[in-house]
Formats: C-alpha cells, sequence, structure tokens
C-alpha cells in the first residue's frame, strides 16, 4: 500500500455520475464513492468528476476538479447518455483523462463505452459493480464485457458476473471499507423497551427485506425473549412496515426512526445488541461491516454477498432470510456470554476493512489497466 501519493506517477480518471456525494449519506453505493473519491488522490489518482447540481460538495478536495452537469441526481438509465455522453467526448477530445471510471454499470457504462467508440480515443474504461439486479443481468453483462477492467467488492458478486460469462480476468475484487468515528455514548433510549436492543438498519426496501426483522422480533417476544427493534432508514415501503409491526402485535416494540444522519448512525451501533440484516441482494454489506467494526453481533441472511462481511458462527449467525429463522439466531443471542464471544471476534474480524487500502488498491488497477491499454497487450484492452 502506498503511504505517499507524491512519489507516485499521476493519472487522471474522470467521467460522469449519478450519484451525489452528500456527507450523511448512508446509502451504500454514496458512501463507496465518497470515501473512495476523496482518497484516491493521496494514492497517485486525480480526478474529474462530472456531477449533478445537487451533488453536495462546497469545497472540492486536493485533487479533484468538479463539472456541474445538467442532470438531476439519480438519472433513469435510459436518458442519462443525453447529458453524459457530450460531457464525456469533451473530457476525451481535450486529452483530460487517462481513464473513464464509471460508478454505475447501467446509468454510466453505455455513456463511457459509446464516447469511447464515437471519439477513437486510446483510453481505457473502468467500471465499478456492487450488485446486479436479475432484471438487468442480460444488459449489465453485455456492458461489463465491453469494459477493459471491472472493480467488485465481494468474491460473491464476482462469482455472479463470471457466471454471467464475463471474463475472469476482467473481474477484480477489492474489499469495502468502513469509516472509523470515535465511540460515542450510545443511543440506548432509541429502542423503545428494555431487554436487547435489535436493530435494523438500510434503505426501506422490498429487496432489503427489512420485515424479517420484524417478524424475527413477533417470534422472539412470544417465545419469551425481551427485546425491542429500532427500524433506521426511509424508502417506500415505511408506512407497510409500520402497519405490519402493529399487525404482528410488536407495534410498541417498534421504533421507526427514517433517515438517520451519519453521527446518529454510529451512536445506533454504539447501543446495539444485534444487528438484523435479512437482504439477498447485497454486492458485500457495508452495514454489516460497520455494526462488526462496533462489535455488535449480525444475523443476515444466508446465500449472499454479506457472508464475507463478517464471520459466520464467530462474529455473527446467518439464517434463510424468513422470520422464525432469524428469531431462532436471537434466541440463541439472548445468551451474554455468546454475545460477548462473538462481538469480540466482530472487532478483530473488521479489522480488514479499510478505506485507505481501497483507495491504494483502486490506484493501482487504474495505472496498471492505463498501461496495459497504451501497450496493447494480449488480454489487454477490449473495445466495443
Amino acid at each position: 500500500m502506498h503511504d505517499d501519493g507524491d512519489d507516485i506517477p499521476r493519472l487522471t480518471a474522470g467521467g460522469p455520475s449519478w450519484y451525489g456525494l452528500r456527507p450523511d449519506s448512508n446509502i451504500g453505493g454514496e458512501v463507496y464513492e465518497r470515501m473512495l473519491l476523496e482518497r484516491l488522490p493521496a494514492h497517485g489518482i486525480d480526478l474529474i468528476l462530472g456531477l449533478p447540481p445537487d451533488h453536495c460538495v462546497a469545497s472540492p478536495p486536493p485533487g479533484w476538479r468538479v463539472d456541474v452537469l445538467p442532470h438531476a441526481r439519480g438519472p433513469h438509465w435510459t436518458v442519462a447518455p443525453a447529458v453524459f455522453v457530450p460531457y464525456t467526448l469533451r473530457l476525451l477530445r481535450h486529452r483530460q483523462v487517462g481513464v473513464l471510471r464509471g460508478p454505475s454499470v447501467r446509468i454510466t457504462g453505455p455513456s463511457l463505452l459509446l464516447s469511447r467508440l464515437v471519439a477513437r480515443a486510446p483510453v481505457p474504461v473502468v467500471l465499478h459493480h456492487h450488485h446486479t439486479y436479475p432484471r438487468w443481468a442480460q444488459l449489465e453483462a453485455a456492458i461489463l464485457k465491453r469494459a477493459d477492467a471491472i472493480v467488485t467488492v465481494s468474491n460473491h458478486s464476482r462469482g455472479q458476473l463470471i457466471s454471467m460469462g464475463v471474463d475472469p480476468n476482467q473481474v477484480h475484487v477489492v474489499l469495502e471499507g468502513v469509516a472509523r468515528p470515535p465511540a460515542t455514548a450510545g443511543w440506548p433510549e432509541a429502542w423503545p423497551l428494555g431487554g436487547l436492543r435489535v436493530l435494523q438498519l438500510g434503505r426501506l426496501e422490498a429487496r432489503k427485506r427489512p420485515q424479517v426483522a420484524i417478524d424475527a422480533l413477533a417470534v422472539a417476544r412470544g417465545q419469551g425473549v425481551e427485546a425491542s427493534l429500532v427500524v433506521a432508514g426511509e424508502g417506500p415501503i415505511a408506512q407497510e412496515l409500520v402497519a405490519h409491526a402493529r399487525a404482528v402485535g410488536v407495534g410498541d416494540a417498534v421504533a421507526f426512526l427514517g433517515r438517520v444522519s451519519e453521527p446518529q448512525k454510529w451512536q445506533l451501533y454504539d447501543a446495539a445488541d444485534v444487528l438484523m440484516f435479512a437482504s439477498t441482494l447485497e454486492g458485500f454489506g457495508l452495514v454489516v461491516a460497520e455494526a462488526q467494526s462496533r462489535g455488535v453481533p449480525v444475523i443476515a441472511a444466508a446465500g449472499s454477498a454479506t457472508a464475507e462481511a463478517f464471520e459466520p458462527d464467530r462474529s455473527g449467525l446467518l439464517a434463510p432470510p424468513v422470520g422464525e429463522a432469524f428469531a431462532a439466531c436471537l434466541v440463541r443471542l439472548v445468551d451474554d456470554r455468546l454475545r460477548a464471544a462473538m462481538s469480540a471476534h466482530a472487532a478483530q474480524f473488521a479489522r480488514r476493512f479499510d478505506w485507505d487500502r481501497c483507495a491504494a488498491e483502486v490506484a493501482d488497477l487504474y495505472r496498471a489497466v492505463a498501461q496495459r491499454y497504451c501497450r496493447g497487450r494480449p488480454g489487454g484492452a477490449r473495445r466495443v
């Protein structure tokens, strides 16, 4: 890992992004972009970023150039090229970048590939991949096969891409990191009742399966376990979840906090006894890694990339993503000694998740791909 960017040959990477860079965002993709981009200049990568007007970068740090583009944050992938292609063509025709980087396969990938083709520019395209929605698998595979390199965040995701027909030599796993703010006094009063403090944190949408935590709480309380649940996050099924908690008889044992700030998130981790994470469509599971860094045991869905974000049976438990199975794990974690042992293992395991290391590995990959592309070595650039 590089300690100082001053003695490294500098390379400029850039391109359009559909993400904002809100400093208080808890959305996994936005956290990844913010933490990675902040650190890349220290590892020899200067950045030109085409961002939406509400990008939330008050003062670009050294090594950044921010270009404001006329699109709202999160444009639909079908209309994004109307803004992204003209911008990318300008970057290429003025030879401003040595690598085109795409933070979203479907939203930025086609624009980068088309722009390179039109400009006939000898610049590689590197796409960052987190997870693939099944409905878009065929489309995203077609885009990824035309990239020169793909950065993904887990071996699970890499295996999925290979199964979609992507060349294994194109796919590089770089683990995410976790922020490590100072320990807080916690936020125990966020839980409505006594007993075990269970946490569900993340966007409230169907693919995250937040209702599993509510169902698990209902089953466990029915078996005599004293516990309550905090649901932190916002999303389209928020009101549906409130109604569901009442319907299964735990309305008074669940607190819905809505969107929480970054400091509040870490206060919740510092007060929680257990994190429940039932999502099965994840590239990594950043929430799980963050909880582990605070020594919080996890109950997570079996068969997903999340298993790489903790140590099953040592720092948490895997279970099918249904209420009864998660409840059985919660009953096991009533044991104070088991929770304490898992907490110690969690904090130790999470040391491997480091944003500076992540940025160093991504920077090394950008340089290697740029050098290989220019030299035209076999197995190097794949043109559209």
